[in-house]
């Protein structure tokens, strides 16, 4: 299981890292969707089945199509091959990363294990209480926002094929 947690990080990471350095937008897409599958992976490993598939749904299919979408409207597809990948901006940047990242988990390590595991034995949700939780108090808003992706998807479509000459 150790394992397996670890391979799917080094590829997540490999997703993250690659979807920043390459120049060919496409690639980084795909990078993307690697992030995204190996993410999925790990909401398995964390036994969390119903996370993953919505992972899956959601972001490998909705954003990584969408994305796709967006790339077949532009007309540059690679970057300038004259840039520099990395300067001063990347250290400062990766520095204040690192500062953030370990004034964030610095507490939640030094926190102590049975504090968190007794606030988790009463934790026993269902996906029919989670889908309640998320859609009761949204399900107009939901609606909506469904209705305007599918517009924006039509005209999407519609944009792309008046460019074309078809």
């Amino acid at each position: 299981m150790t394992v397996a947690f670890y391979i799917m990080a080094a590829i997540a990471v490999l997703g993250a890292v690659m979807a920043i350095a390459l120049r060919n937008v496409v690639h980084a897409v795909f990078s993307v969707l690697l992030f995204f599958s190996a993410l999925a992976g790990l909401f398995i490993l964390l036994l969390a089945e119903f996370i993953a598939v919505v992972q899956v749904l959601v972001y490998i299919g909705s954003v990584g199509i969408l994305m796709l979408f967006a790339i077949m409207l532009t007309t540059k597809v690679t970057g300038d091959p004259t840039r520099k990948l990395l300067s001063r901006g990347w250290a400062w940047g990766g520095l204040v990363s690192g500062a953030l990242l370990l004034a964030f988990l610095v507490p939640l390590i030094t926190q102590s294990k049975s504090e968190s595991n007794s606030q988790l034995s009463n934790f026993n949700p269902s996906v029919k209480d989670l889908g309640l939780t998320l859609m009761d108090p949204y399900f107009a808003s939901v609606g909506v926002i469904a209705l305007l992706l599918t517009a924006g998807l039509i005209a999407a479509v519609v944009a792309a094929s008046s460019a074309s000459g078809e």
